[in-house]
């Protein structure tokens, strides 16, 4: 499944890069080594001294603090053709693009975070996934579908 991140790309002045992909919640899914080797010392650092960044504010600290460090950020894609991809129910497109385009950026941003409970919730109780439209219009966004029977 598909969800938005925000990556970050971390330049060591060895060389080396390290990519990290938070979630909407700020939380780690995704470390990988893009260009050099993890050595001994950069492990040690990393998981032994405890700097490991698992949340998106120790990565923004380290922004702040580690001078010997580029890190350049990818902000996450808030698009409707974002949304429309992560939603994956590719029905009454017009539709779905004009009642998301009325929202307000945090309601917007509340799609984006509640599709993948949504999705789960759809699974479990083997029913049939609401057009985006519907979706928007009834304000599924606004459910907690962790908690949902």
């Amino acid at each position: 499944m598909e969800q938005l991140t925000t990556t970050y790309t971390v330049k060591i002045e060895c060389g080396d890069i390290w990519q990290f992909k938070y979630n909407l919640n700020g939380v780690l899914i995704h470390f990988n080594v893009l260009a050099g080797d993890l050595n001994e010392r950069h492990s040690d650092w990393l998981y032994i001294k405890g700097k490991f960044p698992y949340l998106e504010s120790h990565i923004k600290k380290w922004q702040k603090d580690l001078k010997q460090l580029t890190i350049e950020v990818g902000e996450a894609d808030f698009s409707f053709e974002s949304l429309w991809n992560l939603y994956g129910n590719k029905v009454s497109r017009f539709d779905a693009e004009k009642t998301f385009k009325k929202l307000t950026t945090a309601d917007q941003i509340k799609c984006f975070l509640a599709v993948p409970g949504y999705k789960k919730y759809v699974a479990r109780k083997q029913i049939a996934t609401a057009h985006l439209a519907t979706f928007i219009n009834r304000q599924y966004y606004n459910d907690d579908w962790s908690k949902a029977n």
